[in-house]
């Protein structure tokens, strides 16, 4: 290599790395699309080339490739902060997976029900509305993009998460690969049932259907805990102060939680998940709500973070 371009070499790794140090895992980026190699039909096919017009075209015994391109040209970052800030020498790509469009009451399903380990609800308020639908990040497509390319003048980057949310992305990667087995009854009998009543009263309270504290509570949660054991199951609803501001479980006379309609809604809500149970089969359960300042490191360590195997709604 001559001088000049050692010289420019050097120049375009300065660029890059000054590039990287803007980017974090959960910014979005407007480049990239995601490949998807195949044989015959599959479920990857009828779910992406319909969606880009070609299913007509019928896929035979030769191997097909797909690019599938984001509703709104937006791809999150999955790759964490330490590979992302290392030289392309070590680690040359970004992983990236495609921003997708639901019906807001999915996007409420997903926010506050169970984590999913496919979608990742982004916030409501950093992206345009489309057609009444909501952002959520599509972790079954994943693509990985040269970090040179984010050079060039078309790329933008957005950092639409909070620290919080930020951790709580990087969480729902992890899960998506390291997420933690439950015993099969339990998630054969016990947890599927239960989610599928969160997520209706998730989607009640994204129409605006917040009569009953229970719906209230659930539209307060933003994440899952599971404790008890394989009999008794506690189902614990993270919520904070924000939440409960915006879901009316917040007593402004007394600046705190209004208790008496967190209690409310627990009972409620434990009464339906009861009922929703096989009958006679000795399950037992409790809803206890909390929040990050009630709950202590031993808390998480012998928690679980819920996670549904299954979204039974298509997306």
């Amino acid at each position: 290599m001559n001088e000049t371009a050692a010289q420019q070499s050097s120049l375009t790794l300065a660029n890059v790395m000054t590039r990287l140090s803007t980017i974090s895992q959960g910014d979005v980026i407007s480049l990239g699309a995601v490949n998807i190699v195949g044989v015959g039909h599959s479920a990857a096919w009828n779910s992406t080339a319909q969606h880009e017009g070609l299913a007509e075209i019928e896929p035979g015994e030769e191997v097909w490739s797909l690019s599938i391109e984001s509703d709104v040209g937006w791809y999150v970052v999955i790759t964490q902060d330490c590979d992302i800030a290392r030289s392309p020498q070590i680690e040359p790509c970004l992983v990236v997976c495609p921003v997708k469009y639901v019906p807001c009451r999915d996007w409420q399903a997903l926010a506050s029900g169970p984590r999913s380990p496919r979608y990742f609800p982004l916030p409501d308020d950093k992206f345009p509305g489309m057609d009444g639908k909501l952002p959520i990040a599509d972790l079954r497509f994943l693509t990985s993009v040269d970090k040179t390319a984010l050079l060039h003048p078309s790329v933008k980057v957005l950092h639409p998460l909070s620290a919080p949310q930020r951790a709580n992305f990087g969480r729902c990667v992890g899960s998506r690969y390291a997420r933690v087995p439950h015993p099969d009854k339990l998630e054969q009998d016990v947890l599927p049932k239960a989610a599928t009543l969160i997520r209706k009263l998730a989607k009640k309270y994204a129409a605006g259907d917040t009569s009953d504290p229970e719906v209230r509570l659930v539209g307060a949660a933003r994440g899952w805990y599971l404790g008890g054991n394989d009999k008794r199951v506690v189902f614990i609803p993270m919520i904070s102060e924000a939440t409960a501001k915006a879901s009316g479980l917040w007593n402004t006379t007394t600046g705190d939680f209004d208790k008496k309609s967190i209690e409310s809604g627990q009972k409620r809500l434990r009464n339906q998940l009861l009922a929703s149970l096989p009958a006679g089969a000795g399950y037992a359960c409790s809803v206890e709500p909390r929040t990050l300042h009630s709950t202590s490191a031993a808390d998480l360590l012998e928690w679980s973070e819920w996670i549904v195997e299954e979204i039974r709604e298509t997306l």
